[in-house]
């Protein structure tokens, strides 16, 4: 080497280490230029020609520093695109669950309130079914206390009948009656 700085010299000088950014590395680009221009901070010669750097050097350093730039600028948006997408993703996996938790709670409501319903549904047809059924049993006692009291009174008007009627006197042996002559 005979002291002068290559191209990769002044890419490893102007990388991003120094937190600045895209400025830092300008300030550090014009710095080393005015360092290579002229004097060379009183250590050059003023031979312009003598200069390790031409100026097609310095614009390839430049476009690709812009381009290394630009590139930063892609992965760190792309980044930042993938956080959002990750974010959204939980988000929505989070309200997803929320979501079919309600659900099912809802669910579990409705069963209960259609058991409900049933049970009052089924207890009322039962109830009317058995008011029916009573009402029936009801008619059936009063219509068979009816025909016993008929039979009784049947029964004791005949038997009333057959004790104190008269009888004809045909029947007491007087010889009259049915068979006789007279």
């Amino acid at each position: 080497m005979n002291g002068q700085l290559s191209a990769s010299d002044v890419m490893a000088l102007t990388k991003d280490n120094d937190g600045f950014g895209g400025v830092g590395l300008i300030i550090l680009l014009f710095i080393f230029l005015i360092g290579l221009s002229g004097n060379g901070f009183g250590f050059g010669n003023n031979n312009s020609a003598a200069t390790a750097l031409g100026q097609s050097d310095i614009q390839n350093s430049l476009y690709f520093q812009s381009q290394d730039a630009a590139i930063r600028n892609l992965a760190n948006g792309q980044c930042a695109i993938t956080d959002t997408i990750l974010n959204n993703k939980y988000d929505n996996a989070v309200l997803i669950k929320d979501l079919s938790n309600q659900l099912s709670n809802n669910t579990a409501i409705m069963s209960n309130m259609i058991n409900q319903q049933t049970a009052a549904i089924s207890n009322m047809f039962q109830e009317q079914t058995i008011d029916r059924l009573r009402d029936q049993v009801s008619v059936l006692r009063n219509e068979n206390s009816n025909l016993m009291q008929t039979a009784q009174i049947t029964d004791n008007i005949l038997g009333n009948l057959a004790t104190t009627a008269p009888k004809p006197p045909c029947y007491y042996g007087s010889g009259c009656g049915c068979n006789s002559l007279y």
